[in-house]
């Protein structure tokens, strides 16, 4: 398996300047095209650092492991911004990768483009999707956000010693304003009289901002935090340990980073969802198909609990078994 960034080179930094993007001292290049011997060539687009934060690293994590299951010969980009994503998938298609997939719903719009250009590479979306425009190269595994957001909601509402939540978006973006929403009825499911505030810190990336906006809504009342915000969340958790206050990891485990802090994470299982990816490519499944990720399909689960009463963890249980089996509606937003 081979996995490289590489410096921007000339080609894609003209492609990038025909496409309205920019260039910057940290972008990167798409893989050049050379090949380990037969082994399928195989690329990924990632928002943010793989090495930073949760939710890359997380995807870069179930990459790898698919790579290497498979034996496919792998590339990567990361901070792969959404402006560079169409030249980017142009590049690779045009260097003869098979399959590109794309680690966030922000490059829906670059693979709609660019699908129908290439139509022997397959381009994979993997966070959410509700239509393949048609295209039987552009497959996707969506996760239900809303299910996410509903059980952060519950662990929140079981887990504030006070009833004081606040819940810290990142960007406004349509997904994380119904995980937002629904996690304020999450909340209010186990514990009628919480009180829920949900703030915007504007950036998923900013990790400073986003504890200074914690801070605040510490230092207003809230004594559990829930970030919505990816890499910047880190933020919030750092606010938290700092004031004492509880948080909520995101996407895989986080509590050995702030201990004190972290009571869990409502994990996803990406690297399950990747193996179905490299599986479904290796078998020529891959048709424009969307693939489901929620509690029914075993998705979701919770890393070890820590700083709460073991009832949290038992009640918090019960919900997600609930919505798995059918006994548990999430409500509408």
């Amino acid at each position: 398996m081979k996995t490289t960034t590489a410096a921007l080179g000339l080609l894609l930094a003209t492609a990038l300047v025909g496409c309205g993007g920019t260039t910057s001292e940290d972008t990167r290049e798409a893989g050049t095209g050379s090949s380990s011997g037969d082994a399928p060539k195989v690329a990924a687009l990632f928002t943010q650092f793989v090495d930073q934060g949760n939710w890359d690293v997380a995807g870069y994590d179930a990459f790898t492991a698919m790579c290497e299951k498979y034996d496919f010969d792998c590339d990567y980009v990361e901070e792969a911004s959404y402006e560079r994503a169409p030249a980017l998938l142009r590049q690779y298609a045009q260097d003869g990768y098979a399959m590109v997939i794309t680690h966030s719903s922000g490059y829906a719009a670059a693979i709609e483009e660019i699908a129908p250009e290439f139509p022997d590479t397959e381009f994979v979306l993997f966070s959410y999707a509700t239509d393949t425009k048609g295209l039987d190269n552009y497959s996707a595994w969506s996760v239900d956000w809303d299910q996410a957001g509903y059980l952060q909601g519950v662990i929140g509402g079981l887990a504030s010693p006070k009833g004081n939540i606040s819940i810290l978006g990142g960007e406004q973006i349509p997904s994380t304003e119904r995980a937002m929403a629904l996690a304020e009825k999450g909340a209010q499911s186990v514990n009628p009289d919480v009180k829920v505030s949900t703030v915007w810190t504007g950036t998923f990336v900013d990790v400073a901002k986003a504890k200074q906006v914690a801070a605040q809504t510490i230092n207003d009342g809230a004594d559990f935090v829930i970030p919505m915000a990816d890499l910047a969340g880190q933020g919030v958790h750092q606010a938290a340990a700092d004031q004492g206050a509880l948080s909520l990891g995101e996407y895989l485990d986080e509590n050995s980073k702030y201990p004190s802090a972290i009571v869990t994470s409502v994990t996803v299982d990406m690297e399950g969802a990747f193996d179905q990816i490299g599986e479904a490519f290796t078998n020529d499944e891959l048709n424009g198909q969307i693939e489901q990720m929620n509690a029914q399909s075993g998705a979701f689960d919770f890393a070890p609990f820590h700083n709460v009463d073991a009832a949290v963890e038992k009640k918090a249980r019960e919900v997600l078994d609930g919505i798995a089996d059918g006994s548990t509606e999430i409500p509408a937003v």
